[in-house]
C-alpha cells in the first residue's frame, strides 16, 4: 500500500495546504484541536474568574468557550477539506447547549 506523502501535494497554493494534508491523513486532527481550543478558553476563562472574583461560573465558562470553538471552526470550515460540516455543526450545537446550561443555571 502506497501512502501519500506531503511532496505530493501542491504546497506552493499556501501553507493551508500543509493543514488539509494532515486532516486528510489523521481524521482525527482538527477534531482535537477543536477539543482542545474549548478547553483552554473554558478552563482559562473559570480561572481567570477565580483570580478576579474569588469564585468562578462553570457554565458560562463553557458558554464563552462553547461560541468560541464554534466561531473557530466556522473559521476553518471555509478552508476546503480541512473540517466536514459535521464538526462544525456540532460545535454550533455544543455552544447552543452550553448557553442553556449558563440560562438553567442561573438563579432567579
Amino acid at each position: 500500500m502506497v501512502y501519500e506523502t506531503i511532496s505530493e501535494r501542491n504546497v506552493s497554493n499556501g501553507l493551508h495546504e500543509i493543514l488539509v494534508y494532515v486532516a486528510d491523513v489523521v481524521p482525527a486532527f482538527i477534531p482535537l484541536v477543536l477539543t482542545g481550543f474549548f478547553v483552554i478558553i473554558a478552563m482559562g476563562t473559570y480561572n481567570s474568574q477565580l483570580r478576579t472574583r474569588g469564585k468562578g461560573d462553570f457554565p458560562a465558562s463553557f458558554a464563552v468557550a462553547g461560541f468560541a470553538t464554534a466561531i473557530l471552526a466556522i473559521v476553518i470550515s471555509l478552508i476546503d477539506g480541512l473540517i466536514p460540516i459535521q464538526f462544525v455543526t456540532i460545535t454550533i450545537v455544543i455552544a447552543i447547549v452550553c448557553l442553556i446550561w449558563l440560562y438553567i443555571s442561573k438563579e432567579r
